[in-house]
């Protein structure tokens, strides 16, 4: 491992942010892990291991969501200037669902060490819903930044004194080759807006779907935030 790449981990892991990624990382890639031991017939003790090792992440995670729902309030004071109305409601909107979840989460973790009596069940399902409102509100902000892109991209084509033709599939590599971050963005959050919905109850996935999803989606992040590191 090189000096820069080392380096470039102890800014990564010394982020909360880049401690909660690496959490997230191998919660879900554990739960997707059991599931496929258990049905492949593993012994049941390997299995069991597992899932207390996703659910110690899981409530370790909790502790590192401490104080974000004020870092998502300053965001949605920030993002609520923003000239173009679309991306200005669907941040804004998006900051603030997910800082109503993560003091969600917080009262849930204080009920959990029983420093107050709260429905669990009731705060989950809560929570549930606003990441799903967060998710679908990522979801919609994205799609519009790429329609931007893809709409800049077809006027530059025109533009260009050659006026070759370009079909719409040609137009979108260009996008994807020019705007790799928004791609992969849709990417996490499309995959990462499954984890909400079933957790809220609106439709069920297997442990191996949610651990699909979730690792995908928690692996982007994480290596936007390495990505962010290095530029530290």
């Amino acid at each position: 491992m090189s000096d820069d790449v080392l380096s470039q981990f102890v800014k990564f892991s010394n982020q909360t942010s880049g401690q909660d990624k690496i959490c997230r990382v191998l919660q879900y890639s554990s739960q997707l892990v059991w599931w496929y031991l258990e049905g492949r017939g593993f012994s049941t003790d390997y299995i069991d291991q597992l899932k207390q090792l996703q659910s110690s992440l899981s409530l370790a995670r909790k502790y590192f969501s401490l104080g974000k729902s004020v870092e998502h309030m300053r965001g949605a004071a920030v993002a609520i200037h923003i000239n173009d109305p679309i991306l200005r409601y669907s941040i804004t909107l998006s900051r603030i669902s997910s800082a109503l979840q993560f003091l969600c989460d917080n009262v849930y973790l204080f009920s959990r060490l029983g420093l107050i009596k709260l429905d669990q069940g009731n705060l989950v399902s809560i929570s549930s819903k606003l990441w799903l409102y967060a998710d679908l509100l990522n979801i919609i902000r994205v799609c519009y930044e790429i329609r931007h892109e893809i709409i800049e991209q077809i006027d530059r084509q025109e533009s260009n004194l050659k006026h070759s033709q370009h079909s719409f599939y040609s137009t979108c590599r260009c996008v994807m080759a020019r705007r790799p971050d928004l791609m992969m963005d849709l990417v996490k959050n499309v995959s990462d807006v499954w984890l909400p919905v079933h957790a809220s109850g609106l439709t069920k996935l297997s442990p191996g779907a949610v651990g699909l999803f979730g690792t995908v989606s928690s692996v982007i992040g994480a290596a936007t935030i390495w990505q962010k590191s290095g530029k530290l």
